[in-house]
């Protein structure tokens, strides 16, 4: 009887001295090995106390890998200057608890507390991944007592503008540019949500004279870049081998990807050497060819 009763008395001490005191949102990070750098820079930016005691939050964590993957100057950088830090931090922080059974709709925008959208996409036909403004949730559902915590391949950054915004921007793109001006699509990717595989400058200049031939029959030019555009906003973790419609309704693009999505080519020979480049309208891919329709092929070539 006296047995017993010890027992019951030091079973219950045991497993008070071994369960965290705390189990919020900072505290389950902290206790993981796998995302210090995301603890010291929450503690940096100042943000333990709103991650603590604040909430109920869903939070998007990048592990350690896709930090170390920004490079050590960009982390001191961020160390450096705490605003950014913090903007960049709160990105990944959303109000409300959101399972990822809740995540399942494809084009949801969930508010971040930095006052930007965070895109989600559910690739059902891609290994049902799910992405976070392209991040791929690589653990899901890890709950605290203040919210829930989702890891993430890499870090996110917020979108830039849309994607003409993306284009004007970057130097890379300036005869993609000019060839959406004199089509008279500006306006048309303004909309969407659409996925854009954008020819850079030497994919163009790789065409030759057929450029300037091309940007002086607007109706013919128009074509071909509508070729490059696909509804909805397609990251490369959702990329996946297999035809995609695109706004030139009288072809399919051919997508070969590899299993990890590690390579992507279209149309056999173009490789999207820079992918996952986000828009507030979706998300732009730059390729190493300007795409030919194969409905267009011999018209071109005549040019």
């Amino acid at each position: 009887m006296l047995k017993v009763i010890l027992l019951s008395v030091f079973v219950p001490l045991c497993l008070a001295a071994t369960t965290p005191a705390t189990n919020d949102i900072v505290s389950v990070l902290a206790a993981r090995t796998s995302e210090s750098i995301l603890v010291d820079l929450v503690k940096t930016a100042g943000l333990a106390d709103v991650l603590s005691q604040g909430g109920p939050f869903t939070v998007f964590a990048p592990y350690d890998y896709a930090f170390s993957r920004l490079g050590n100057d960009t982390l001191t950088a961020l160390k450096k200057d705490p605003n950014t830090l913090a903007e960049t931090l709160k990105y990944h922080v959303v109000n409300g608890i959101y399972k990822l059974k809740d995540l399942h709709v494809n084009e949801l925008q969930l508010d971040s507390l930095a006052g930007t959208k965070i895109r989600i996409n559910y690739y059902f036909t891609a290994r049902r991944h799910v992405t976070a403004e392209g991040s791929r949730i690589i653990r899901s559902d890890i709950m605290a007592s203040n919210g829930v915590i989702h890891i993430v391949h890499d870090v996110m950054m917020p979108a830039a503008g849309s994607i003409v915004d993306v284009l004007t921007a970057d130097g890379n793109f300036s005869t993609l540019v000019a060839a959406a001006k004199a089509a008279g699509l500006v306006e048309a990717l303004q909309q969407g949500p659409f996925t854009l595989m954008a020819p850079s400058n030497t994919a163009f200049a790789a065409l030759g004279d057929k450029v300037d031939k091309l940007l002086a029959n607007p109706d013919l030019l128009k074509k071909v870049l509508l070729y490059h555009v696909i509804p909805g906003t397609i990251y490369k973790d959702g990329l996946h081998s297999g035809s995609l419609h695109t706004l030139e309704e009288a072809d399919r693009e051919r997508i070969s990807a590899s299993f990890f999505g590690t390579t992507v080519h279209v149309d056999g020979t173009t490789s999207v050497i820079k992918p996952d480049i986000s828009a507030t309208n979706g998300v732009v891919h730059m390729i190493n060819h300007v795409l030919i329709p194969s409905s267009l092929r011999t018209q071109i070539m005549n040019l």
